[in-house]
């Protein structure tokens, strides 16, 4: 779908094909593959491609929204509301977030047997990265991750985005950075900055983190307040800076 816009974006593409284009959007739209739908739903609402005027309806994006499960669909679903909300004219609907969904409480029993200063190994298919997992700064984003990564939810799961002087993201159920959970956690925002190694959880908006997270290869004060830390790097930093796209994260476990 990325392929298909871009090439549309060309100058040379055949105003004939135009059409064609748009019943391929209205068609991924209705696929049912949530980063097919979100990124179709995109390229509709995009007024440089000029899209509108070639459907005669927009049902097809209220029926594909409201076949989407939440909160482990937010971004499709964000993404098509815009979509929506940009055909008909109407004002933008606020960020849906896990509070408006569902609250996913904090285990405070996972809590009581992580103490200060516990340690994660990531064995990576490029080595061991070490995390110092920040019960106190993040109590709820660290129990949930200990929670994952001892049911074995992040075995054989890839890093998918690799940003090169920024950021190393992995653990997406699909692979490719539209899975979730079935709940979404709460921000927790401590005086926490993003320096070299730090951990943080990825979310598409406040409230709104999953099972997804980054390590950043750099110092990124943009991101300060506006992505959880959990953790900090404190071994492996230089595997970190090796690891590149479809890199495997082969298990992760705790250590003393």
């Amino acid at each position: 779908m990325e392929a298909l816009v871009a090439m549309r974006r060309l100058p040379d593409f055949p105003e004939a094909q135009y059409p064609a284009f748009a019943l391929l959007l209205q068609r991924a739209v209705g696929s049912g593959d949530v980063a097919v739908m979100g990124l179709a739903a995109e390229a509709i609402r995009d007024p440089k491609l000029n899209v509108q005027p070639l459907l005669t309806s927009i049902d097809f994006l209220t029926q594909a929204r409201d076949k989407l499960t939440m909160p482990r669909d937010l971004e499709a679903w964000q993404s098509l509301q815009q979509t929506i909300d940009y055909l008909t004219k109407k004002t933008p609907t606020p960020l849906v977030t896990s509070s408006s969904i569902v609250a996913h409480p904090i285990n405070w029993t996972t809590i009581s047997r992580i103490p200060t200063g516990q340690r994660a190994i990531v064995h990576t298919s490029k080595g061991d990265i070490v995390f110092q997992l920040l019960v106190e700064a993040a109590p709820g984003s660290v129990a949930n991750f200990v929670e994952l990564l001892e049911k074995g939810f992040y075995n054989g799961k890839n890093f998918h985005r690799v940003v090169p002087n920024f950021v190393a993201q992995g653990g997406c159920p699909r692979g490719d950075g539209w899975g979730s959970t079935d709940y979404n956690l709460r921000s927790e925002f401590a005086d926490l900055r993003y320096g070299a190694g730090a951990v943080g959880l990825a979310s598409a908006g406040k409230d709104t983190e999953s099972c997804q997270w980054f390590i950043t290869h750099a110092p990124t004060p943009h991101l300060d307040g506006r992505y959880t830390i959990f953790a900090q790097v404190v071994g492996g930093l230089d595997v970190v800076s090796r690891l590149e796209i479809g890199d495997k994260i082969d298990r992760i476990e705790l250590v003393r």
